[in-house]
């Protein structure tokens, strides 16, 4: 099922994706304090580009950018769980073929399959609806649960990092980088329990 909003760049379609009991949907003004609680964790702000520290503040900036308008160019959904804001997740397609996804998941959803559930349905919506031929993906070194999660749904690690790609909070870090090809996407049913 679909939902469209009304935002300053037009309609836009965020479509609702499920998989066992990981719902991706619209944000909400609900998740304001599970988002602040959630980039307030320590693991969160540490891997992420999230402000440092996290304030009401930015998740309602997030949260009024991300319903209705494409932001940057990504479609973003929040990761629901037994009804609950348990993360964040994006992909921006390119226009060209390529999708870029990024994600957090909140630390009471870890461990759980959640993030690899939430990040098949994001890869597949991309190759099926948004024309992709490849995803990419790339977290700070050292982002070992981020680096298995990707690795679990099918992604590629490159073997090289890429040298200060990343802007973290003012300073250039080092990322791993990964890509997905649609024959690549294992199976849902092995993510499932």
């Amino acid at each position: 099922m679909s939902r469209h909003q009304q935002g300053g760049a037009g309609p836009i379609d965020v479509p609702d994706l499920s998989a066992g009991r990981v719902l991706l949907r619209m944000h909400r003004r609900e998740d304001l304090d599970d988002m602040v609680l959630a980039c307030r964790d320590e693991q969160t702000w540490t891997w992420t580009t999230v402000p440092q520290p996290y304030e009401i503040e930015h998740a309602e900036a997030y949260i009024n950018r991300a319903v209705g308008t494409p932001v940057d160019g990504e479609t973003r959904w929040a990761i629901e769980v037994d009804g609950r804001f348990s993360g964040n997740i994006g992909a921006m397609l390119d226009g060209t073929g390529r999708a870029d996804v990024g994600y957090f998941v909140a630390p009471w959803a870890r461990g759980r399959g959640v993030g690899s559930l939430a990040l098949w349905l994001v890869c597949d919506w991309s190759f099926r609806e948004g024309g992709c031929e490849v995803v990419t993906w790339n977290a700070l070194v050292g982002n070992v649960p981020s680096r298995r999660m990707v690795e679990k749904v099918g992604f590629h690690v490159h073997a090289d990092v890429a040298r200060r790609m990343v802007l973290q909070r003012g300073q250039r870090v080092d990322v791993w980088t990964a890509d997905l090809l649609a024959d690549d996407l294992v199976p849902l049913d092995t993510l499932l329990p």
